[in-house]
């Protein structure tokens, strides 16, 4: 098995002795971490593999109660995790999941399936092998992949297709290239890539961010995406009452060195929204940090691209 794979094993083996989430097994999961695979995500992977294969045999309710959840509360994550788009807003509103409720569900499907130790084992690393090929990338990533066309910007090569409509963004300081930001239909994704600083991270810029927009007059909301820990928010805007009020997502990722961040906005920002292009974008994206950004100037710079925009 796999670190990640091991980790959520012995955490499933507390918790089906003990009843709760012990202290260790909390640090262990790694939760909150959403930039590599953890034991936590490991978890909430396979939960969803076996919903989704009992899905697909025609059984979408548990027979059995799940432990820290009524029947309405585990009707509701089941969906969510399932990807339904209605399940999903409101069972982050209510942060339904979290890691004791989601060893609950496991736990309680794992009886329901009566899995064996080894079928659980086997769950546990094709969950962990699941994911390992999901970005964003630093450029210097061989798991990468080499498919798809990439825009060469430099400090960032983002994913594009015909049609889309890209717009650079300068720094108000002194005009160099900045971040990106790509259109298509009624969704925008604007991409910016920093240099790391300290302890700098992106749950440290997330919570930076959060409360700046809530000191102008926003709203900021932390849920859990395809794409991990994000902020769904209102950002105050120039404009006439009534329309001074914009929706925005806000994504972000830890690298080697360097954070991505990417503001959606339009439809594919709206808490309803079940849009895969901004998260697709996003995982596609590469990250080229060079020597000549190891200054204190921590955005990662761009250029324009050959062929021009």
């Amino acid at each position: 098995m796999g670190e990640a794979s091991s980790a959520a094993r012995a955490v499933v083996a507390q918790f089906r002795r003990d009843g709760f989430v012990g202290p260790e097994s909390a640090e262990r999961a790694e939760f909150d971490v959403w930039d590599r695979m953890t034991a936590g995500r490991v978890l909430l992977l396979a939960v969803q593999l076996l919903l989704k294969l009992r899905e697909e045999d025609g059984r979408n309710d548990l027979g059995r109660p799940v432990p820290g959840l009524d029947e309405e509360e585990a009707g509701l994550m089941i969906r969510a995790l399932l990807k339904d788009a209605t399940a999903v807003p409101e069972t982050s509103r209510r942060e339904l999941i979290t890691l004791d409720r989601l060893l609950g569900l496991l736990v309680s499907v794992i009886a329901e399936e009566s899995l064996s130790e080894e079928d659980v084992d086997a769950l546990l690393e094709a969950s962990e092998e699941s994911r390992l090929d999901v970005g964003p990338w630093d450029v210097s990533d061989d798991r990468r992949p080499q498919s798809g066309e990439l825009l060469d910007l430099g400090g960032l090569l983002v994913p594009t297709e015909p049609g889309l409509k890209i717009e650079l963004m300068s720094s108000r300081r002194d005009g160099s290239l900045v971040g990106v930001t790509l259109i298509r239909g009624r969704t925008a994704i604007q991409l910016q890539a920093f240099r790391a600083l300290g302890d700098t991270s992106w749950a440290t810029v997330r919570e930076d961010l959060a409360r700046k927009i809530r000191g102008w007059g926003g709203t900021a909301e932390v849920r859990v995406g395809p794409a991990g820990a994000e902020l769904q928010a209102v950002v105050r805007i120039q404009g006439p009452p009534g329309k001074d009020r914009q929706t925005a997502r806000v994504l972000g990722h830890d690298g080697p060195g360097w954070i991505l961040r990417a503001f959606v906005t339009g439809v594919g920002a709206e808490p309803d929204s079940t849009e895969e292009w901004p998260y697709d974008t996003l995982q596609g994206t590469v990250v080229r940090m060079s020597a000549e950004h190891q200054g204190t100037d921590t955005p990662i710079r761009l250029r324009r691209p050959e062929s021009g925009v």
